[in-house]
């Protein structure tokens, strides 16, 4: 190995090492490196929404004996799927598309409800 020169303040290299050893990486005075972004929540509250949209609309539908209370089953479903379809868009989220598709879901079973609960006071 030859002697070359080093550079003024550079540590000698070290053994098996052809160049210096570079020192520490010196921060700036008043730098400041950026957080790392806080985890995406995931795609749960979306499903949530989208399963209950889903039971909103096939459970007044079922073929079971549910008399006095069949008009009024799809709306506790549906309001509590756009509610959690809603919470699912907003935000940094994964899975937007899912909520989006609970939001629309749960919306057609709470017309379905409202249809029901209109045949019923009407009839």
């Amino acid at each position: 190995m030859t002697d070359e020169p080093r550079p003024q303040g550079m540590p000698p290299a070290g053994p098996g090492q052809p160049w210096p050893v570079q020192p520490n990486a010196q921060q700036y005075p008043g730098y400041v490196p950026y957080p790392l972004p806080a985890p995406a929540n995931g795609v749960w509250l979306g499903v949530l929404s989208l399963v209950l949209g889903v039971l909103g609309c096939v459970v007044p539908l079922l073929p079971i004996d549910l008399t006095g209370i069949r008009a009024y089953l799809a709306l506790p479903f549906g309001l509590a799927g756009l509610a959690f379809g809603l919470v699912g868009v907003v935000g940094r989220r994964t899975g937007k598309p899912v909520s989006g598709v609970g939001i629309g879901v749960s919306a057609i079973a709470l017309v379905l409800g409202v249809i029901m609960l209109g045949n019923q006071v009407a009839g």
